[in-house]
């Protein structure tokens, strides 16, 4: 799955699909899997000039994939979906919602505290940092530089920056990640069980489906093996005075109040896999650069001020 950001990342997208021709390409490709150009054309009953325009603006486009080879014939490209499935956020994720609100985008390195178990890993979008499977290079320098981040038991923890003016009152955190499992190569139908805590509170439970890979993560580096886990699943979280929700769907009675943050207090999030559960099966974050959202972790903090509260 591909997820634009906002409605001016999908433009590209929304022109390729502009056109009768391409839709019917997109038709034939997702039932016959491959076809090359001319039986395309064929199909459809246009030229094969025509059809080489059609097939640029949809690869430029990232929507499909051709590559070349040689048959008895001769040379032919043959092209493929890349994906099957696209989501377009109306608004921009994290963006600002009332006047009343921040938010922070936080890259998956930027942690401040860390205790990990192989296997395990962090990325920038140029290079492995350290080596595969040793713990100690989650200490590196250039740790904050990582877009990736994966182990399979332990935690990571993040400070978010508390922008509360003074006089404010907390209503809702909300959190938005890429985030995946973390198997030995990757394995598409792999639960892992993630732990959330802010303040050391246990927030809630979110399960990941899987550590997924097979089709190429729409964001990845061209460096990153294919034999490596490709992308994760967009999971929501929310904390307000109403309780605590994942995915929408309400989690437990666990209210903002409970966290007592008021203006100056530290906030720490803790994404972790403890060790010994049934479906402690390790942890991907995914930044800029990698997976299938181009986002890292996103947190938005609403508040309301004591004027607001007096008026209401």
């Amino acid at each position: 799955m591909r997820f634009f950001e906002d409605l001016d990342d999908a433009l590209p997208f929304c022109k390729a699909l502009s056109s009768n021709i391409r839709i019917q390409i997109l038709k034939l490709l997702n039932q016959e899997k491959e076809l090359n150009l001319n039986e395309l054309a064929t199909r459809i009953g246009i030229t094969n000039g025509a059809m080489t325009s059609h097939i640029r603006i949809l690869e430029e486009a990232g929507i499909i994939n051709t590559r070349t080879v040689v048959a008895k014939h001769g040379v032919q490209k043959l092209c493929s979906l890349r994906m099957e499935k696209y989501v377009i956020h109306i608004g921009h994720i994290g963006r600002k919602y009332n006047q009343n609100s921040f938010s922070v985008e936080i890259p998956p390195g930027q942690y401040v505290d860390y205790e990990v178990t192989p296997t395990c890993g962090i990325a920038t979008t140029e290079r492995i940092i350290g080596v595969y499977d040793m713990p100690v290079y989650f200490s590196d320098i250039e740790h904050f530089q990582a877009q990736i981040v994966w182990f399979t038991t332990g935690f990571v923890e993040y400070e978010i920056p508390n922008y509360l003016p003074e006089q404010a009152v907390l209503k809702e955190i909300l959190f938005q990640a890429e985030l995946g499992s973390e198997a030995a190569a990757y394995n598409n139908d792999y639960k892992s069980d993630i732990h959330f805590y802010i303040n050391g509170m246990f927030i809630g439970t979110w399960q990941s489906p899987g550590d997924f890979g097979g089709v190429k993560g729409f964001y990845n580096p061209d460096w990153w093996a294919p034999s490596m886990n490709q992308y994760g699943t967009l999971m929501e979280f929310s904390i307000n005075k109403e309780g605590t929700f994942f995915e929408g769907k309400k989690y437990s009675d666990f209210t903002i109040d409970q966290l007592n943050i008021c203006p100056g207090s530290r906030i720490r999030l803790r994404l972790a896999v403890p060790e010994g559960l049934p479906n402690s099966r390790g942890l991907t974050i995914y930044g800029r650069g990698f997976g299938n959202y181009n986002s890292g972790m996103i947190i938005r903090i609403d508040y309301e001020t004591n004027s607001k509260r007096g008026d209401s």
